[in-house]
C-alpha cells in the first residue's frame, strides 16, 4: 500500500489551463503564392476532465488595414483537446468547431469554422507555461465552399489553474 502513493502523485494535473497571447493568421488571396497576413490576439480556456483529456473554448481576433479599410476577423471555436503531459513539456492536440465572424466597412459575415491543430507548452513551473506555438489549420465555411487555406499560429503565456 504505501509503495503505491508515489504513482497517486503521477496523476496530478491543472483543472483548468488559461493562454493568452499573440496570434498570426495567414490566407491566400486568389493566388496560393500571395498570402495576407494578419495580427491580433487568442485566448483560451481549457478544462481538463483527466489527465489526457479536456474540452477548450478558443477565441481569436487578427487585423489588417488593406488600401485603407480596416478588417477584422474573429474566432469562436469549441471542441475536445488531448494533452501529453511530461515533466518539462506538454504537446497538445485538438479539433475545434465554431465561427468566424470577418468584418469591413461596417459590414460582417459570419461562416462556420474549423481549428485543426495542436501545440507546444514549455512548462516553466506548476502554474505557468510558455506556449511555443500553437498551429491550427483553420478552414472558413462561406459562400457555398470552403475557404481552406488559412493557418493560425499563436503564442504566450498559459496559467494552470487547482490541481
Amino acid at each position: 500500500l504505501l509503495m503505491s502513493i508515489p504513482g497517486w502523485a503521477q496523476e496530478s494535473y491543472p483543472k483548468a489551463e488559461v493562454f493568452g497571447g499573440f496570434s498570426f493568421s495567414s490566407m491566400a488571396s486568389g493566388t496560393p503564392s500571395v498570402r495576407n497576413s494578419f495580427y491580433g490576439w487568442q485566448a483560451s480556456v481549457n478544462g481538463n476532465l483527466q489527465r489526457r483529456l479536456g474540452i477548450v473554448g478558443d477565441f481569436g481576433a487578427q487585423y489588417k488595414t488593406v488600401a485603407g479599410v480596416g478588417i477584422s476577423n474573429y474566432q469562436y471555436l469549441f471542441g475536445p483537446q488531448i494533452s501529453l503531459r511530461q515533466e518539462k513539456v506538454t504537446p497538445f492536440f485538438h479539433a475545434l468547431f465554431g465561427a468566424n465572424r470577418t468584418s469591413a466597412l461596417g459590414l460582417s459575415n459570419t461562416n462556420l469554422a474549423l481549428g485543426m491543430g495542436g501545440g507546444l507548452d514549455l512548462n516553466v513551473s506548476d502554474r505557468l507555461s510558455l506556449r511555443v506555438p500553437q498551429f491550427d489549420w483553420t478552414p472558413i465555411h462561406g459562400t457555398g465552399a470552403w475557404t481552406t487555406n488559412v493557418i493560425r499560429v499563436g503564442f504566450g503565456l498559459v496559467i494552470k489553474v487547482g490541481e
